[in-house]
């Protein structure tokens, strides 16, 4: 089987490795010559160079290569995606090839070029997680679309993929551009929950004064049972690193965190469909906060350092409230992916998507089991839950900032008490005549219930 690859950066060059290695042939591209070579360097000290051609230009590609054609892109998202199809059309692509675009595109553009290139060749959209080591050990693929040249493929990248218990991490989890939409969405819970085990760092370090190495430990038997995560035993594994004089890995480092920005396209999308996600948006604008000195409103967003206070956490209450919040990150997620589903059509099959996120991806975590059980089974954790409200109690009261974990217990709060939105209508009505909804399911105004004298001028 022929396979070819245009962009040969640090994702390009695992994936084109593995590839090889799992018995593809491939012809790969890249406007650097010094990654071609440094990809057949690779190869070579591997034995497989017999598999891998390295050509000077896409006309060169298009032609060594079998037709139905099958094209992988690991470009940057955005105008280099639309510039690379065009060169490709121009150098000869057919109707019946394939082009997958396995970076990290806006869905948004995914649907136009679907349309845009639906003469010329056949567009699909491939999300693809792990980074550097799951790109050449085995990532989790989300594919999504009907395209007839999956075919060839699909068999491949289920062996290219990561395994969980015997299943490839590799699925078509929808139609259209919905596999880089669940990419989007995976992205924005990574973001939540890498905030959401700094924030138990925060709590534990500076909260109750323990060492990086004593949170290490802490994560690291946490990883040894049921809440085991690739996140988590990295994050323990870097708060254990010292330097050769002692000090710790992570006082050496700026607090400025940076971004992609799929995290935000997450936020954005979630607030055009109305499904609320806070967590998510939380974890971004967390973010941005740790930037703030070099925005235009720096300035203004500027304030006098204040004094925290020491505080007592249970490590076992600890560990429910983070096992909690940790479920609930993902169901939002999995909710904002349903409700596009739904607007979009895309029949998006959650429980393909999460099988993709079992291994090989940056979320892999053991608990997904418990994640795919959906809302019955978070009701039914009495203990967590009181865990969840007791820590993010105490964490507040520290006076140290808990984005994630206070926009968390937020969520269920809401969605799981008394609801306040009466009074907000009930504002709406009073200065903007908006309507208001009663239990009889009747739209009126509070006018035509009370009598007013006069409004609040």
């Amino acid at each position: 089987m022929q396979v070819a690859l245009v962009g040969l950066g640090v994702m390009g060059k695992n994936l084109a490795l593995n590839l090889i290695e799992k018995g593809l042939t491939l012809v790969a591209y890249d406007k650097n010559p010094d990654a071609g070579a440094e990809l057949i360097s690779c190869a070579q000290s591997l034995g497989l160079a017999e598999r891998l051609h390295i050509v000077s230009d896409l006309g060169d590609m298009v032609r060594r290569l079998e037709s139905p054609r099958s094209i992988l892109l690991l470009v940057p998202a955005g105008e280099l995606v639309d510039r690379v199809c065009t060169d490709l059309v121009e150098a000869g692509v057919a109707k019946e090839d394939i082009i997958v675009d396995c970076g990290n595109s806006n869905y948004k553009d995914g649907i136009t070029r679907k349309l845009k290139y639906q003469n010329k060749f056949e567009f699909a959209t491939m999300g693809i997680s792990g980074g550097a080591e799951g790109a050449r050990h085995g990532p989790a693929m989300m594919a999504s679309g009907s395209e007839g040249g999956w075919e060839r493929v699909e068999p491949w990248f289920e062996k290219v993929a990561a395994s969980y218990n015997s299943e490839s991490c590799f699925a078509r989890v929808g139609q259209s551009a919905s596999g880089h939409f669940v990419k989007m969405v995976h992205n924005g819970i990574e973001y939540a929950l890498m905030q959401l085990i700094a924030e138990m760092y925060q709590l534990l370090r500076h909260g109750t004064g323990r060492s990086p190495k004593e949170v290490a430990a802490i994560f690291e038997q946490w990883s040894q049972g049921t809440l085991n995560s690739y996140l988590l035993s990295i994050s323990s594994h870097i708060l254990s690193l010292e330097t050769e004089q002692s000090e710790p890995l992570v006082d050496l480092i700026d607090n400025k965190v940076g971004a992609k920005g799929t995290g935000l396209w997450t936020a954005q999308n979630a607030l055009e469909l109305g499904i609320a996600v806070p967590s998510l948006v939380a974890a971004v604008q967390a973010r941005h906060l740790t930037n703030t000195i070099d925005t235009h409103a720096a300035k203004e967003m500027t304030y006098a350092n204040k004094a925290t206070i020491k505080v007592e956490v249970d490590l076992d209450e600890l560990k429910d409230a983070f096992y909690m919040a940790s479920l609930l990150c993902y169901r939002q997620g999995l909710a904002l992916i349903k409700g596009a589903s739904r607007e979009h059509q895309w029949k998006v099959d959650l429980a393909k998507t999460l099988q993709t996120w079992r291994a090989g991806c940056i979320i892999r975590a053991d608990y997904l089991d418990d994640v795919a059980q959906g809302v019955e089974f978070i009701d039914t954790l009495e203990k967590e839950g009181a865990a969840l409200r007791k820590v993010t109690g105490l964490a507040v009261a520290s006076g140290l900032a808990f984005p994630v974990l206070s926009s968390t217990q937020t969520y269920i709060a809401t969605l799981s008490t008394p609801s306040n939105g009466h009074l907000v209508q009930a504002q709406r009505d009073y200065f903007g005549e908006h309507g208001i909804k009663i239990h009889s399911g009747e739209t009126c105004h509070i006018t035509d219930l009370v009598e007013l004298a006069a409004k609040v001028r």
